[in-house]
């Protein structure tokens, strides 16, 4: 006979059914603003709702087709949060959905939770796509699905009825292959980073490069850079020539860089969404910088957009300050360059 699948446990949590003994704090966070603010349930989130929660759950071990299951996420003894588990009647399809404490966000317990919850639908209950929707304002949430390895797929206006009023909706979803490739990929260090010149033999493979959803208003694609670079203008009095170089890591196309050198400015920079987190950004734009400088250079100027998942703290960490102007609502940074380092 096999062991019930839960308590399930991770490196720091235990993910079990809710219980009676969750519903004091289940009760306390549904109805913290902080954490009830872009969720589905309706306010005020009342004990007897909460009771009814956990009966739904007596005495099941383990996920079931056709319902909608609530996981504990407790850590240390606690119950710091909570992640939704739906699976449609045929077996196929998982809807997630989570919520923490406030004092337990920020801390990559939503990811360790999720992650452990879908590759136990996808390898033990056979679910091949998994899914989620949430409020186009919910930015945090959106982030942690793509770090989950989810992908936009649409958005809906004025769809979702929630505390009286129509809201517009994100849908977010992977097939259990695309979960899967997500989970084997590199996430370490590579060996080799390398800047690459752009040719008619790759710029296909480096055009297919893509970053997060929610990354997209701060970063253009390189699609929409190469056209730019047709349509370059000037700046400061001068014509931007563009240069295009490939970012390549142990031999694989990973990111992409636009400049114009007269007076060095940084117009384009990306890493695919599959290769960040592996410090392949700061190794390819340090490169970029020592051949601005060897060149002779003394400053780099760009410029980026402000906001919440903004690029800004990248820029600064290289020593990118603001010049206090603006272009086109960017904000405009200076690097003031120094002698090659020894």
């Amino acid at each position: 006979m096999s062991e019930p699948a839960f308590p399930m446990r991770t490196d720091r949590l235990v993910l079990r059914f809710v219980a009676d003994e969750d519903i004091a704090p289940l009760t306390a966070y549904r109805n913290d603003p902080q954490v009830a603010a872009l969720q589905d349930w309706d306010l005020p989130y009342s004990e007897e709702k909460a009771r009814a929660l956990v009966a739904k759950h007596e005495g099941l071990t383990d996920l079931v087709a056709g319902r909608g299951h609530q996981i504990a996420i407790v850590r240390d003894g606690q119950l710091v949060g909570d992640v939704y588990v739906g699976i449609d009647e045929h077996g196929g399809v998982a809807d997630i959905g989570f919520s923490l404490i406030p004092a337990a966000q920020g801390q990559g317990i939503a990811h360790e939770a999720t992650t452990a919850l879908i590759d136990h639908v996808i390898e033990r209950h056979g679910v091949h796509r998994i899914t989620a929707e949430l409020s186009t304002q919910n930015l945090a949430s959106a982030r942690l699905l793509e770090r989950l390895g989810l992908t936009f797929e649409s958005l809906t206006r004025q769809s979702f009825w929630w505390r009286g009023v129509w809201d517009d909706n994100l849908y977010y979803s992977m097939t259990a292959d695309e979960r899967r490739t997500w989970r084997d990929r590199p996430t370490g260090p590579p060996a080799d980073v390398r800047l690459v010149p752009i040719t008619d033999d790759n710029r296909w493979a480096y055009s297919r490069l893509r970053v997060h959803r929610s990354q997209e208003r701060f970063v253009a694609s390189v699609q929409d850079s190469y056209a730019d670079a047709f349509f370059h203008g000037d700046r400061h009095g001068l014509p931007l020539i563009p240069q295009l170089r490939g970012i390549e890591a142990d031999g694989e196309p990973v990111g992409f860089v636009m400049y114009s050198e007269a007076t060095p400015y940084l117009w384009r920079f990306l890493i695919d969404r599959r290769h960040q987190g592996r410090g392949i950004g700061r190794r390819a734009l340090s490169q970029w910088i020592d051949g601005m400088r060897t060149n002779g250079h003394t400053e780099i100027e760009t410029s980026w957009v402000e906001g919440k998942g903004s690029p800004a703290p990248f820029y600064r960490a290289l020593g990118f300050e603001p010049t206090g102007e603006f272009d086109e609502g960017e904000t405009l940074a200076l690097l003031r360059l120094g002698p090659t380092p020894r």
